[in-house]
């Protein structure tokens, strides 16, 4: 039974960037295209439509077979339990997840932000909780460590993932520059 690789995290949180790292690792990327690049993600999103229908019908990681798939957090809890996985969770400070996310939106949420810091750590929470309840093996990589010392995370991927590459051929994909939004 071949594996569902799944890049997971917050929005805002590098799930992008693992999708390109992981193109880059010639790992099969399921996308559809439909959301293009921007200014917020200038190398692309590698999203799948389809992600966003995940609570009624997951049916779709049945092609995801073999192939890497972002399904931001806490989405991953719908995934179809019958099927193989393996996890890379991204991880970023809350606050600059939502600094960034302030800046997409060109919306000022100051007022709101403890209410979603609040969110967003339930939905870590939870998806990770899921992952262990149902034994299925997770790599944590925290963002801002990629972002600061590539070398020690991108041989983590290289370890968990079982890649047949060495982290110089993955680093070209980490770009400082767009580390926007620290604290």
């Amino acid at each position: 039974m071949s594996v569902v690789t799944i890049v997971t995290g917050l929005p805002r949180s590098g799930t992008s960037l693992m999708m390109q790292i992981l193109e880059k690792a010639s790992l099969e990327i399921l996308t559809d295209g439909i959301r293009q690049k921007d200014n917020n993600n200038p190398e692309g999103y590698f999203e799948l439509d389809a992600v966003k229908g995940i609570v009624k019908d997951n049916s779709f990681l049945k092609s995801a077979k073999g192939k890497v798939v972002k399904i931001v957090a806490p989405l991953p809890i719908f995934i179809d339990k019958s099927l193989s996985y393996r996890v890379i969770f991204m991880r970023r400070e809350i606050e600059e997840i939502l600094r960034s996310q302030e800046i997409m939106l060109n919306k000022d949420q100051q007022a709101e932000r403890q209410k979603f810091a609040t969110i967003y750590e339930t939905h870590i929470q939870k998806t990770h909780q899921f992952f262990i309840s149902n034994n299925i093996p997770y790599l944590d990589i925290p963002f801002k460590e990629l972002m600061q010392n590539p070398e020690h995370e991108l041989e983590k991927i290289i370890a968990f993932l079982e890649l047949g590459a060495v982290w110089q051929d993955l680093a070209s994909a980490v770009n400082p520059s767009l580390y926007r939004n620290k604290i």
